[in-house]
């Protein structure tokens, strides 16, 4: 009789402890669902408050938005054929300077800084007084400084120009984004001043309403814009310019 009241009390416990199991799952299950609807809501709620705050670009502001990248088309062009022609100008002042630069023996074409004292090769590396007498070099050769100014312009205007092409082709893709009308008031405003950031200033001056106080407005197409001429004794002389090609 012992073992079969403790047979009893060992399947009573047993039962005990699967309707705890039981009730403890039913709890988990019904918090789990809880759970799940309160994110459902929230995201219910989300989608409800973006849907609210999107607003459609109307066609009259996608149009004047196209408007506008025509102007900046048209800027891009001038801008371009201007950097074009400086490029080119550029050029052919090196060109021309050196081919009346000074020829040492050993074929390395150089240059005597305005005060006298230094000599520096095409490609900036400076020339020892035991290697070349400075005086050697007569005042019709042109001037280190001459050379070096338009060395580094060319390079500017080089990277003006990649910059110029970078931005046409965002103006580009600003197109494509619009393309197909679908687009919000905020993502097009986004847009247009994202463009207005990276416009370069060589464009900026020939956009109407946004050429005034620009750092170029007073560049020409027969000067370009170079950093200021160097004259510096052998201690500050200036880094070597970029060779040209």
């Amino acid at each position: 009789m012992g073992i079969l009241g403790e047979q009893f009390k060992s399947e009573d416990r047993s039962r005990h402890s699967e309707w705890l199991r039981g009730q403890r799952w039913f709890i988990k299950a019904r918090q789990d669902h809880q759970r799940r609807e309160e994110i459902a809501e929230k995201i219910e709620d989300g989608v409800a408050a973006l849907a609210a705050e999107t607003v459609m670009a109307s066609q009259a502001q996608i149009i004047s938005f196209e408007t506008r990248l025509d102007s900046y088309d048209e800027a891009t062009v001038v801008a371009l054929m201007e950097n074009q022609e400086l490029i080119d100008a550029t050029r052919d002042r090196i060109s021309d300077m050196l081919a009346r630069a000074y020829v040492m023996e050993d074929g390395r074409r150089v240059f005597r800084t305005e005060d006298g004292t230094q000599v520096f090769d095409e490609f900036g590396v400076e020339v020892a007084a035991e290697e070349l007498d400075p005086g050697l070099i007569g005042d019709n050769r042109p001037t280190y400084e001459d050379y070096a100014a338009d060395v580094e312009a060319l390079a500017a205007l080089e990277a003006e120009r990649t910059q110029i092409l970078e931005f046409q082709e965002r103006v580009d893709a600003a197109r494509e984004d619009i393309a197909d009308g679908e687009i919000s008031e905020a993502e097009l405003e986004e847009l247009d001043a994202d463009l207005l950031d990276i416009m370069p200033p060589a464009v900026r001056e020939h956009v109407a309403g946004l050429e005034a106080g620009t750092p170029q407005a007073n560049r020409t197409t027969d000067q370009p814009t170079a950093p200021t001429r160097h004259a510096q004794s052998v201690e500050t002389a200036s880094p070597a310019p970029v060779p040209f090609q």
